[in-house]
């Protein structure tokens, strides 16, 4: 029973922050290497290195399903739902009262915590204590690991908000920092990285022999490192625009300038066997049962006629075959009433996405309509990232969409109303002010917010299914319109309009780590629920 291993996992997670009195313990994987184990054949930064890097996105098939329990919780009952972009199936036997509702269950909100200490911060740190160990020959191991690290704890910063983070030291009381102090570090540390890379690249070229056989994602193309590195810079730079416009402004050229992501075949995947390894989706959709396209989905694929639909998608079965349908959030039901809706189009083979072309040019795009030299007009970037989303494999199938001249010219259609065969009460009608209007053509006449909006929504989609990071760009901008949910029983702690902004702190912080979360919680500006918006979060 999934819920089951769900419960136990997040409690193994809960023991393995919290085994030393009076403080979280931060553990290393038990199951690991030995350290005169690491010290032969490269394999002290090597196995780390794809640690790190299968546990950003949990892939592995261990024993009791794990890391796809960890993927669930972390990311599918989470980022997936608040960004509209999927709904939950399963109403977990408390009839949908659960983070779907807004009615916050700490197993879950509390999973990615001591799951990104555990994979990636004391991974990160036996490389950067090994790489001092070796010396200068390590730079590019330790390069990576940096990006790696930047990317896995960008992602529970903006889940969390202020962590322990810039004087890390595994099984130790570490003190929180602001997001906007970690953020800082962030470009300091790939700034580092980037540097790193280049000097390498230069002196012994592009292919790390050393780095081939561990690295999961490049096999050692540091010219390959080198472009993500900038694009992760280019993200998270859009990020903090509107709390350090000049800052954002500054790392976003430098970024562009240093050379991004630009063709898929950049496009940073991680390639799953879909045995010892496989896509985590595919078993929770399918297995599990657990998840579906989401409403906005829906609203937004059939309203523009978007050819994507069939690719990302499965037609819903049972009495509402034949058609597309996604799950409103926030829904009240039992069981598994809502599992005749659309699956995922998605196997076990599937790679996972980390970061592609189609998202840089949208954030470029971005960039040059706020003035920023990035490289050309925002219509240009815009409609490179349409097309190249288009022209990326996609899908349970791994195809492309096609040739998007027809869609970038379309300057009619909008999204859709939003029916729900089960239950018209979560009905969006083409009335309701949270149904956009927004069209697909650019339109240079139009102001910035229209166009705005316009870039997000196709990033948006493009963004798929790398929920969190679709959450975290609509409480930065509040596009796409996402639906808010149909039913909020948070008691008032999180608004219905502003939806949901963080996840609170876990509960075994509390209890292991009660002076430093409190800490937290006054960096935070706010209390400690999931209505209190991160620093980078300024809508009001």
């Amino acid at each position: 029973m999934k819920n089951f291993r769900i419960y136990t996992y997040t409690v193994i997670l809960m023991l393995a922050a919290s085994c030393t009195k009076n403080y979280p313990r931060y553990n290393t994987n038990p199951n690991g290497a030995t350290n005169a184990d690491l010290d032969h054949d490269n394999l002290r930064l090597g196995s780390l290195i794809s640690q790190m890097e299968a546990k950003v996105f949990p892939s592995q098939n261990l024993p009791e399903n794990a890391d796809v329990n960890a993927y669930q919780l972390i990311y599918s009952l989470t980022g997936d739902i608040y960004s509209g972009q999927q709904g939950t199936s399963d109403a977990y036997g408390n009839n949908g009262v659960n983070n779907s509702t807004y009615a916050m269950i700490p197993a879950w909100y509390g999973a990615a915590f001591g799951y990104a200490y555990k994979n990636e911060m004391s991974p990160w740190y036996n490389v950067m204590i090994g790489a001092k160990k070796i010396g200068a020959g390590a730079n590019s191991a330790y390069a990576l690991a940096q990006v790696i690290k930047v990317m896995a704890m960008q992602r529970i910063t903006d889940v969390y908000g202020p962590l322990p983070y810039l004087n890390f030291v595994p099984a130790a009381s570490v003190p929180y920092n602001s997001q906007k102090d970690i953020y800082h570090s962030f470009f300091q540390e790939l700034d580092s990285a980037i540097a790193q890379l280049s000097n390498a690249i230069q002196n012994t070229g592009a292919k790390s022999a050393t780095l081939a056989s561990y690295d999961l994602l490049f096999q050692g193309d540091l010219s390959k490192w080198l472009k993500f590195a900038n694009s992760l810079k280019l993200r998270l730079a859009m990020r903090i625009v509107n709390t350090d416009a000049a800052g954002a402004q500054q790392y976003a050229e430098a970024a562009v300038s240093g050379g991004v992501l630009s063709g898929n075949d950049d496009n940073v995947l991680l390639q799953v066997d879909g045995n010892n390894t496989l896509n985590p989706l595919y078993m929770i959709c399918y297995s599990y049962n657990d998840t579906r396209m989401g409403a906005k989905m829906e609203s937004l694929l059939k309203g523009y006629k978007d050819p994507r639909i069939g690719l990302l998608f499965n037609p819903a079965t049972g009495v509402l075959a034949g058609d597309y349908h996604g799950i409103r959030n926030g829904s009240l039901f039992s069981g598994q009433s809502y599992s005749p809706f659309s699956t995922l189009n998605v196997t076990a083979s599937t790679p996972i996405q980390w970061m592609t072309a189609a998202e840089v040019y949208f954030l470029r795009a971005e960039g040059a309509l706020r003035s920023w030299s990035m490289g050309g007009t925002a219509k240009d970037l815009y409609e490179s990232g349409v097309k190249t989303a288009f022209s990326q494999p996609i899908g349970g199938g791994q195809r492309q969409a096609g040739d998007a001249t027809a869609y970038l010219n379309d300057d009619t259609s909008k999204p859709a109303p939003y029916t729900d065969p089960m239950n018209n009460a979560n009905n969006v009608p083409v009335t309701d002010t949270n149904l956009s209007t927004i069209t697909i053509k650019w339109d240079d006449a139009a102001g910035f917010k229209t166009n705005l909006e316009r870039i997000i929504t196709q990033k948006w989609i493009a963004l798929y299914p790398d929920g969190q990071e679709a959450w975290s760009e609509f409480r930065r901008t509040g596009y796409p319109k996402i639906f808010p949910v149909a039913n909020n029983l948070s008691n008032g702690l999180i608004s219905t309009s502003l939806q949901i902004r963080r996840s609170p702190f876990p509960q075994s912080e509390y209890q292991n780590n009660g002076a430093n979360v409190a800490a937290g919680v006054s960096l935070l500006g706010g209390p400690d629920n999931g209505g209190t918006p991160l620093w980078w979060d300024t809508r009001r």
